[in-house]
């Protein structure tokens, strides 16, 4: 972006606003694990940090978020390679179908991993961390694939050419000259993967059975089964320095992640040999593995009925479900919740995220690019129970206000449109607002003239990534969400909890009608940027 543009106080006050939202409910939590019934104390903190199991749990988290990243890895880097080395009939759809998961709701997610390997899934991993592990490489794939894959994209061809020229094989090629290059890349996707196992909560709350924990769900145990808050807060005050230590490792990994300047030629080539298209087939399956095949078996478990039959029967009583969860109103009273809560959360989000996402634009890896990043490191089950107490404070108790659902679900949601219109800023030629000023346009003439019709197509490919965001948050909203006005994640979650076959088959139900919204949304999502951009599928 072109350096000489004035100052952007929107943006500034936009990114202050972010930074606001963020500390509020940290300081809540914080305060709470040192101020007791209006005292100062350290009794929570004693408490909690000479207790074992604290610890025990902080070892069982970080480890269960190296195991996940390092498995993410083995399979994220050799398709990251092979999508982007490779120009085959349907990439384009493999490409986007690695990305699935990483756009559906975690408890949607879980719900289709619980359908084949967790409690009442066809092979009974009960009580073990294999169903929270598969669901982890399942989710987060779509981040080495992206990062990683950028990377090799940006890379110049000549640097492999040389090393074919001076005799290196084409493995060799790969190992020591091509994989060291991308190498910042790699270990800024596995800090982020690290950073989402290490906050997971979705996924192990409907995939433990309770008998598998972690500081995310014990911070909510404590808080929503307890009442324990001080203890809880104390919990999320250790997680949230386990965060700020994995942001700082992302920076210097985000600052090394150069990428060398492309050539003049495509990157990516035909398979040429049997071991080439024998990696195609290999990354298809894997694809297919973790994409096709969690949806396939959620559909299936909807249907299952407890006599091992197949019917309509769990989604013909979808609408009578809400006996024994705690819900006081119906799933599809749940369904309109969502999403009225996820438009206002993505509007939220737009009127923040693009003002800030040209200030990121303009100083790529500066203050305000780290700002707009913390929304993402600081666990969603922190931002809902500080958002709780903030909220509950004399003289005024807003816990009850409709807007607090929305307000969390914006703050998560909006790094992910920043992201997306940032990235489009930063590809706009400098020379095209340099014209518009020397016709005289002015900084909010040029941004709403010739800046913004330049980049509407990712304006509504991040709100609709918003949108989507929003409508399966489940850490923050479980915590915020009435049992009144629940969303449909938390009606999931409820439908689980239920004794008996028939409240699983409507969770798994449920759980298709939000893929279905889910799918619905990226699809007119993605016809509104083809309609703004006037782009073409890729002929690959």
């Amino acid at each position: 972006m072109n350096r000489r543009r004035p100052d952007q106080p929107v943006g500034r006050v936009a990114v202050a606003a972010v930074a606001v939202a963020v500390a509020v409910p940290v300081v809540a939590v914080l305060g709470r694990a040192l101020r007791i019934d209006g005292a100062w104390s350290l009794d929570a903190l004693e408490r909690i940090l000479s207790n074992g199991r604290t610890w025990r749990l902080v070892a069982v988290t970080v480890a269960q978020a190296i195991v996940s990243t390092a498995s993410t890895a083995a399979i994220g880097v050799p398709l990251a390679w092979v999508l982007a080395r490779f120009r085959f009939p349907g990439r384009s759809a493999v490409r986007t179908a690695a990305m699935v998961p990483f756009v559906l709701p975690s408890v949607v997610l879980g719900s289709a991993i619980a359908s084949i390997l967790g409690p009442r899934g066809l092979v009974d991993l009960r009580a073990t961390w294999w169903p929270v592990l598969v669901a982890h490489v399942c989710f987060n794939l779509a981040v080495f694939v992206r990062v990683v894959g950028a990377a090799l994209d940006g890379l110049d061809p000549a640097i492999e050419d040389v090393a074919r020229t001076l005799g290196a094989t084409p493995w060799k090629a790969a190992r020591r000259v091509m994989l060291p290059a991308v190498a910042p890349a790699i270990g800024a996707a596995a800090v982020v993967v690290f950073l989402f196992c290490l906050t997971s909560f979705g996924v192990i709350v409907i995939l433990g059975g309770g008998s598998v924990s972690t500081l995310e769900v014990e911070i909510w145990v404590r808080a929503t089964r307890q009442f324990d808050l001080s203890g809880a807060a104390v919990l999320a005050g250790i997680q949230v320095l386990a965060v700020v230590a994995t942001l700082a490792l992302h920076a210097r990994f985000a600052r090394r992640s150069v990428r060398a300047r492309r050539g003049g030629r495509r990157w990516a080539r035909r398979p040429d040999s049997v071991g080439e298209w024998t990696q195609v087939l290999a990354a298809v399956v894997a694809v297919g593995a973790v994409t096709v095949v969690p949806i396939a078996a959620l559909v299936e478990r909807s249907l299952r009925l407890s006599d091992g039959t197949h019917g309509l029967d769990h989604w013909r009583h979808l609408g009578a479900a809400s006996a024994g969860t705690g819900l006081t109103v119906s799933p599809w009273d749940a369904v309109r919740v969502s999403i009225l809560s996820a438009l206002a959360a993505t509007a939220i989000a737009g009127l923040v995220g693009v003002p800030a996402a040209r200030l990121v634009a303009r100083r790529p890896g500066g203050a305000a690019d780290r700002v707009m990043l913390v929304p993402l490191g600081v666990s969603a089950t922190t931002i809902g129970l500080g958002l709780l107490l903030a909220a509950g404070r004399p003289p005024v108790d807003l816990r009850r206000a409709w807007w607090l659902v929305p307000a969390a679900q914006a703050l998560v949601a909006v790094p992910l449109l920043v992201r997306a219109v940032a990235t489009a800023l930063r590809e706009l030629p400098p020379s095209v607002s340099d014209v518009a000023a020397t016709l005289g346009a002015g900084p909010a003439r040029r941004w709403w003239r010739v800046e913004l019709p330049m980049v509407r197509g990712a304006v509504v490919a991040g709100a609709g990534l918003a949108f989507v965001a929003s409508l399966g948050e489940f850490g923050a909203t479980v915590f915020l969400a009435r049992a009144d006005r629940p969303t449909v994640p938390v009606a999931i979650e409820r439908l689980m909890s239920r004794p008996g076959s028939a409240g699983f088959g409507q969770a798994m139900a449920l759980s298709c009608v939000l893929v279905l919204l889910c799918g619905a949304v990226l699809a007119v999502v993605d016809r509104g940027v083809d309609a703004f951009t006037g782009s073409r599928s890729d002929p690959s």
